[in-house]
């Protein structure tokens, strides 16, 4: 087990979703009709696929291309690995994100080169932080987020 910090957008909205459901403090926030963990299948079915799609139809609907195809957990995990380091967290935090043991792993894996210039940093981190001075990042490069993994 490993505590993984959440945007608190997100952390609000999980915490709406989970009001919706079973009040039992121990059920599980995303599980099967029974009550069980997801497998890796139904996750990408269920709750991935369904997320994009509805993406997609928002993208389609404010003039931006959709997502690219075979979206899956593991990249939405490099995506995000590649987004801490786009905005300057260092290694070590990372590496704890991520739950690796060595810090070869993370930077062999994540830390690939992004562009630096022009405020890109700084844009990542008012996306990232839900900040409405995103606005200043062009739509071209907001939709090129996706394929950092």
């Amino acid at each position: 087990m490993r505590t993984v910090n959440l945007l608190p957008i997100l952390r609000n909205e999980l915490d709406d979703y989970r009001a919706r459901l079973d009040p039992a403090s121990d059920a599980l926030v995303f599980c099967t009709t029974t009550g069980r963990r997801l497998g890796a299948t139904n996750i990408r079915r269920r709750i991935l696929g369904q997320a994009v799609t509805r993406a997609n139809a928002k993208l389609a609907a404010d003039g931006f291309g959709p997502l690219p195809k075979g979206l899956t957990p593991h990249s939405l995990r490099r995506t995000f690995a590649s987004l801490l380091f786009a905005i300057g967290e260092p290694p070590p935090y990372v590496m704890a994100q991520m739950g690796h043991t060595t810090p070869n792993l993370t930077l062999a894996i994540y830390a690939r080169q992004m562009d630096r210039r022009d405020g890109e940093p700084e844009r990542l981190k008012a996306l990232v932080g839900g900040r409405s001075d995103t606005a200043a990042m062009a739509p071209s490069r907001l939709m090129s987020l996706p394929q950092l993994h």
